[in-house]
């Protein structure tokens, strides 16, 4: 191999070439910011070994579905995922997803019964007491939103679906307080898991045990600001999850979540049936459709929404390919990325979030 003509000064972050020095973001490392190749391992074989269970006993209960972005019925086979779960692809907006599909009487079991989920939990537990920089930067980026669109506005009612134990919604007001706004927030939670809820112990947050669906029907209020993460692929029904919340919002509220991008480098270079560090957006029961920055305008424009901002801000995308791409996947146009320096994949990790391309989606919509 011919030598690297990047070479790092002594400045972190300082790239010297032949056309001079230049600032190259630190390389993020999947590895130490999320979980360790053992927890990947583990959590993924025992997601397989429940998805099977699930099937085994409920398929008989699983319910076909037209398409859930644009709702058309005209689809077409893909590769069943293990063998056994059936995946679909619209043929008019070109959407993956499972269909026959476990209803949500199941996913309820699923999620409150089958092993992996408590795996999860736990690590995420974890990295939360650590300072997980996952939730701060979403929390950076709220702020944001707040700042650009909503500031104006004598109160900011926020609403975070799928709170869980309400941590993100914990550090959010710490950065409301710091910027001067939390005296014009109020801030509230919801999630279908009570157990979650009562494990929550900031007592300035208001958390409800309650779906997007019953706490609209029981008059939940208006908010300014809907938020929710890695929630929408889950659902049986996203798109009466998306009617619901609008009946929630505030005239010109923001809608914002974070979903996996189906055409993300990590999800190309690795399909739902390869070992994966991260879920595919299709790995049933869990995952149950995958969006793309194309069917998110179909998603949006048919439960009533027009898009504000989309973008891809995902790191982790060179760092999973170049660990778990195998090395004789020759066909893969990823197959040599193993074999780059750090500093080129950290060029390669900035150009994938320029253009649209890591596997992490993050959406604002506007009702």
């Amino acid at each position: 191999m011919s030598e690297s003509p990047y070479v790092h000064s002594a400045a972190e972050g300082v790239v010297e070439s032949s056309m001079g020095l230049y600032s190259v973001p630190a390389y993020v490392s999947f590895l130490q910011q999320n979980r360790t190749r053992e927890q990947a391992l583990a959590i993924y074989e025992q997601r397989i070994a429940d998805a099977l269970a699930i099937y085994t006993e409920f398929s008989h209960a699983f319910v076909e579905r037209c398409c859930p972005c644009c709702g058309a019925q005209e689809r077409a086979d893909l590769e069943p995922f293990q063998g056994i779960y059936c995946v679909a692809k619209c043929m008019r907006c070109t959407t993956a997803y499972v269909t026959p599909c476990p209803p949500p009487a199941v996913l309820g079991h699923y999620y409150s019964q089958c092993r992996c989920n408590g795996m999860l939990g736990d690590l995420l537990k974890a990295r939360q007491r650590s300072g997980d920089r996952i939730i701060s930067d979403r929390v950076r980026f709220l702020l944001t939103l707040i700042d650009e669109y909503l500031l104006g506005r004598a109160r900011i009612r926020i609403l975070e679906v799928g709170c869980n134990s309400g941590g993100l919604l914990s550090e959010l007001k710490a950065a409301l307080h710091a910027s001067d706004l939390l005296h014009r927030c109020e801030l509230t939670g919801i999630d279908i898991d009570a157990s979650a809820i009562a494990r929550n112990e900031d007592r300035d947050l208001t958390l409800h045990a309650a779906s997007a669906e019953e706490f609209a029907a029981g008059s939940g209020g208006v908010f300014d600001l809907i938020i929710h993460f890695e929630l929408i692929e889950h659902l049986f029904d996203p798109h009466g999850f998306m009617v619901a919340t609008k009946k929630l919002m505030s005239d010109g509220g923001l809608h914002h979540f974070h979903t996996p991008n189906a055409l993300g480098m990590d999800n190309q270079a690795l399909g739902y049936n390869s070992f994966r560090a991260l879920a595919h957006g299709i790995f049933p029961p869990m995952h149950l459709q995958a969006f793309t920055p194309q069917n998110i305008g179909h998603f949006a424009m048919r439960s009533g929404y027009s898009i504000v901002q989309m973008d891809t801000p995902g790191n982790f995308d060179v760092d999973m390919v170049a660990n778990w791409l195998p090395k004789d996947a020759m066909d893969s146009p990823f197959i040599h990325i193993h074999q780059l320096p750090r500093e080129h994949l950290a060029i390669f990790q900035q150009w994938l979030k320029v253009l649209g391309a890591s596997s992490h989606m993050r959406c604002t919509l506007r009702s």
